[in-house]
Order: structure tokens, then sequence, then C-alpha cells
């Protein structure tokens, strides 16, 4: 009986510093990312431990053409794939947006989706995910 209890209170320790450790990851990768690529506003969120959500809110890059955007976007998921420590990911958004005000929006682009490849040397490679195309159906006139 001894034993069961010694279990269970271990058990709920071990969960209390889980929890508490999660947005202290968050918040030490999201100023790695401002410090290395000099933005003051960039968001982390970590989800089931194993997918990461970067939002970087930074006019300039935001209006940068679509090549250049992207491969921002890439270098910022490489880096936060090989900065997260908890567990290897399997999957990493990126969106770059405008720090606009509500209702003047229009301009903001959707998320790119990465696949981190980790090789064997330590290496990772992001593999672009592409969206499937949506197509708009027609609509007929009666």
């Amino acid at each position: 009986m001894l034993h069961t209890v010694r279990l269970s209170v271990l058990c709920l320790c071990a969960a209390v510093i889980g929890c508490d450790a999660l947005p202290k990851i968050q918040f030490e990768l999201q100023s790695e990312i401002q410090r290395e690529f000099h933005v003051t506003n960039a968001l982390v969120m970590v989800i089931d431990t194993t997918n990461l959500v970067l939002a970087i809110f930074d006019d300039a890059r935001a209006a940068l053409d679509p090549e250049e955007r992207a491969a921002f976007e890439e270098e910022v998921a490489r880096y936060a794939t090989l900065h997260y420590q908890k567990v290897k990911l399997k999957g990493v958004a990126v969106v770059v947006g405008r720090a606009s005000r509500r209702g003047q929006g229009g301009g903001d682009h959707e998320p790119t989706l990465f696949v981190p490849e980790y090789h064997p040397d330590g290496s990772v490679r992001m593999a672009l995910l592409r969206r499937p195309a949506v197509e708009t159906p027609v609509q007929q006139k009666p």
C-alpha cells in the first residue's frame, strides 16, 4: 500500500514538473529565435510536444517576395528544429505576417508547413509539406 502511495505521489510530481517545463521551453526557444533573427515579435507554440508553430510578425520580412520569404521561413524552421531539445519534431509551421492593427490586414500569408527529416549525421532537412489545391466549385445559374 505504501509503495502505491509513493508511486502515485512520484507520478503527480513528474506531471507537475513536466507541465511547468513546457512554457519555459517555449519561452526560451522564442527568445533564441528573436535574438538569432533580430525580430521583436515572435510567438512559439508547442503542440503535443512534437509539433511546433512559429509566428513572426515583422513588416519588413512579410513584404519580401515569395521566394525570399519562403527561404527565411525554412531557415527559421530549421533553427527551431535544431534547438528544440525535448523530442524530435514531427511538424513545424511557420508564418511571417504583418504586425497590423485589426481590420487593416489583407496581405497575411498562409503558414508554411515543414516536416523535419532527421539524418544519422545529426543534420536535418526541412521537407516542405505541399497542400492540395482547393478547387472552388462553380455555381451554375438556375
